[in-house]
This record gives structure tokens, C-alpha cells and sequence, in this order.
């Protein structure tokens, strides 16, 4: 999810501890601890994690006559090093720049099914695509090279397969529940046992939510550095989730404020009822009808390449 989801949701949680909403209300800033360190996991990762990563290989497309195959071809390439040297390898893959303003941009798909890496260029739509056998991939969807932007990607051998871990420098040490854990114990025993309780929470809370997507976490690192999967419910920049994580954050901060007035001014059912759990309801209703119809959509895509595929070799 977005920080700014994760932001909320550690505001609403810290607000559930017993006494931050009164300190609050006196002026105290605890409450605000929980929503930094729900900010805590990315910021880690994408201000200084992804800089130590060090590449085995660096794939830019080629500025003054790009070719989507020669690049698919150079991907599949250094998955079968990884197999066949049975040692993991990093690879970036960058944007070319042509100009101040034009850039060469193109995304790249693994086809999990048919053991295919797939370039497509976004100036003029080509592709170029190069089998390389299994593939171990479960992160979803195409991976798009921005301007001024890298993927990293890390090729492993897994079995007779090799296994596509998708910016691997993330959500590793910084996204486990044993070191919010830590850092809990630490805010507690510097500030007070309250504090720790917020900065556990915050802290936790963005692990769990990104648990909810494709890629997962290492939620026993440094036990154990392995990424979990994903539940894959939803993808971190989805509109419609971040939208009911703020909507939910909002509400429930607003009913908890308004509890530890003298007077109480919300009946607490129907606020539930109509304004907290009706319009989450709704949402998730809408986001997970546009979730299948890109899963049906999806499947009479597979359809018909195994359509194409049966004729091209009927006809051979």
C-alpha cells in the first residue's frame, strides 16, 4: 500500500491504546509515533536498503535502434546462467534516454505457464520473447521500466526451475514482525511502556497489509531472510484499497476521539454501521469485481494463445 495508507493505519491503531487519545487531547504527540513507524519498512528499504544491492548484470536497451527480442533474449540468458552455475544473480534493467525528454521504456512479463520472458517496447508495441523453460514467478502482472527508474530482479535456481524474485532488496530484514517486535522494546524502555506498545503496532500493521499483496515478506528475518508469499489480494498502488485503509483509519480515529469527550456526541452502532463497515463494504465489493473481470479477461487471453498455438502446429 501507499505510505500514506500505512501512515493512517498506524494513527488508528496507536488511537486504540489505552490513554494516547486523552494525552492527545492534552497536546502529547504519541499518538503520531504510530504513524511514523508505520512508515518506518519503506522508508528503510527505498532510502537506503535498495543502494547497497550490488547487480551481476545490467540489461538497457539499445538507444539508437531498440529491439524488444535482443532484450528478451539477454533476460532469458542470465536466468539459464543462474541455472546452469546454480548461483543466484541480480539484474537491473534500465530505461535508455535518448533526450532531455525522451526515453526508451518497455515492460517486461514472465509467463509462469509457458515458461516464457516476454519485452514489449512502449514506443511502437513490439515484442520479443524468449522460452527459458520453468519459471518460479509469483509476483503479478507486468513489470514497466520508467523514466529515471530501475527494476531490480534476482534469478535463483529452484529445482529444475528458476525462481524470479521481484526487487529482492525489499521487504526482507526491515519488513519483519520480530523487529517491530525489537523496536517496540525499544521505544518502551526509552520513552514508556506505552510508547512501545504504539511503535509495535505501526510497525506491524504495514508488515501484515503487505502481506495482503503479491510479493510478501521475511516476517521472521533475521531469523530467516526468505520472503513468505503474498496472500495476492491486491497490488500496493491499487486505488480502491488504499482508499477504504484511509477511509477505515479515518473513521474509527474520529469515533475514538469523540469517545474520550466528556460527552459523547456519535452513537457508536449505526456509526459502525453506516459510516465505518458500509462504505468498506462497498468498495471491496466494486474492487473485487474489477479484480475478476481482469481474471476472466485474463484466461480468454490464455485461450486463444492455446488456440493459435494448436493451428501453428497443426499447420507445420
Amino acid at each position: 500500500m501507499k505510505n500514506i495508507a500505512h501512515f493512517m493505519s498506524g494513527l488508528a491503531l496507536a488511537s486504540f491504546v489505552p490513554g494516547v487519545m486523552e494525552d492527545a487531547a492534552r497536546g502529547s504527540l504519541l499518538i503520531a509515533l504510530g504513524g511514523l513507524c508505520a512508515m518506518l519498512p519503506d522508508t528503510f528499504d527505498f532510502k537506503f536498503v535498495r543502494y547497497l544491492e550490488r547487480a551481476d548484470a545490467a540489461i538497457v536497451p539499445d538507444v539508437a535502434s531498440p529491439d524488444a527480442q535482443t532484450m528478451a533474449d539477454q533476460i532469458a540468458e542470465q536466468m539459464w546462467l543462474a541455472v546452469n552455475r546454480n548461483r543466484a544473480r541480480v539484474v537491473h534493467l534500465h530505461p535508455a534516454r535518448r533526450s532531455v525528454s525522451e526515453w526508451v521504456l518497455y515492460s517486461v512479463r514472465f509467463d509462469a505457464q509457458y515458461g516464457d520472458v516476454i519485452v514489449t517496447l512502449d514506443q511502437d508495441g513490439s515484442t520479443g520473447q524468449a522460452h527459458v523453460g520453468p519459471i518460479d514467478y509469483t509476483y503479478d502482472g507486468a513489470l514497466h521500466i520508467e523514466e529515471l527508474g530501475s527494476t531490480s530482479l534476482r534469478f535463483s535456481p529452484n529445482g529444475a526451475m528458476v525462481r524470479v524474485e521481484f526487487l529482492p532488496w525489499h521487504r526482507v530484514w526491515t519488513h519483519s514482525l520480530l523487529i517491530a517486535i525489537l523496536l517496540g522494546l525499544i521505544f518502551g524502555m526509552v520513552l514508556e511502556p506505552r510508547a512501545g506498545i504504539v511503535a509495535f503496532l505501526g510497525y506491524a500493521v504495514h508488515v501484515m497489509e503487505d502481506q495482503l499483496g503479491y510479493m510478501g515478506s521475511a516476517l521472521l528475518a533475521p531469523l530467516s531472510f526468505k520472503r513468505s508469499n503474498g496472500a495476492g489480494w491486491l497490488h500496493s498502488g491499487d486505488a480502491i484499497p488504499n482508499i477504504v485503509t484511509v477511509w477505515l483509519s479515518l473513521s474509527l480515529l474520529l469515533l475514538n476521539m469523540d469517545q474520550v469527550r466528556q460527552t459523547p456526541v456519535i452513537s457508536v452502532g449505526p456509526y459502525l454501521g453506516f459510516a465505518v463497515i458500509l462504505p468498506c463494504v462497498v468498495l471491496i465489493i466494486v474492487y473485487a469485481r474489477r479484480r475478476w473481470r481482469q481474471h476472466l479477461t485474463q484466461l480468454e487471453a490464455e485461450r486463444q494463445r492455446d488456440i493459435v498455438a494448436e493451428a501453428q502446429e497443426y499447420q507445420a
